[in-house]
């Protein structure tokens, strides 16, 4: 009898058990607290490329240009003219004899030259949806350090063809680039050229 009674108990608990657990899942961590399974993760299986206004992208900044110029010029000009004396005792007198001449030569060159490298990695907002699809993106950065701030702006145009699967765009895709990096404080104070310097400059 006492085998009957704990057989009977142990037979209401289990169906208690399945009771709770065939609860039905209503969206909410909570409904089923027993469950490996967060029902709040986000699907794996989602696209995590930006597509809609409002959502971030990744700009990945390789910029490196290099410019060289040179210019060489060589001119030279001789130029000689002579009259005779006149003849007989009247014109020998009236009419001297004459040479004239002219020497001009002139040489020149120069050469330029510039080399640019920036690299960096920002993210930016899609700001707005233009009608044949594509995006114009918008982002700044800015980085402070013992009161010196460098900020990051950039502002383009993108097709959502460019971007990659992780969610990343390199910046030679794109179109209307508009990339600044500027600092602020001590350091560029420093760099920056006095009023006075820059006076004598533009005088002379």
């Amino acid at each position: 009898m006492k085998k009957l009674c704990l057989a009977l108990v142990f037979a209401v608990a289990a169906c208690g058990a399945i009771a709770q657990t065939s609860t039905p899942i209503t969206g909410t961590k909570h409904d089923n607290p027993g469950s490996l399974w967060n029902q709040t993760a986000p699907d794996a299986l989602a696209d995590r490329v930006a597509c809609k206004e409002g959502d971030l992208i990744t700009i990945l900044i390789s910029e490196i240009s290099s410019t060289s110029f040179t210019a060489q010029t060589n001119t030279a000009k001789n130029d000689s003219a002579g009259i005779l004396k006149g003849l007989g005792p009247i014109l020998g007198n009236l009419i001297p004899a004459l040479n004239i001449g002219a020497n001009s030569a002139t040489a020149g060159s120069g050469s330029t030259s510039q080399v640019g490298a920036f690299q960096a990695r920002m993210t930016a907002k899609i700001k707005k949806i233009l009608p044949n699809g594509q995006f114009m993106i918008e982002g700044t950065r800015s980085i402070t350090t013992n009161k010196d701030t460098q900020t990051f702006a950039l502002t383009g145009i993108i097709r959502k063809e460019d971007i990659r699967p992780d969610n990343t765009i390199l910046s030679e895709n794109i179109a209307d680039a508009q990339i600044k990096a500027q600092g602020k404080g001590q350091i560029a104070d420093r760099q920056r050229r006095g009023i006075l310097v820059r006076l004598l400059d533009w005088l002379f």
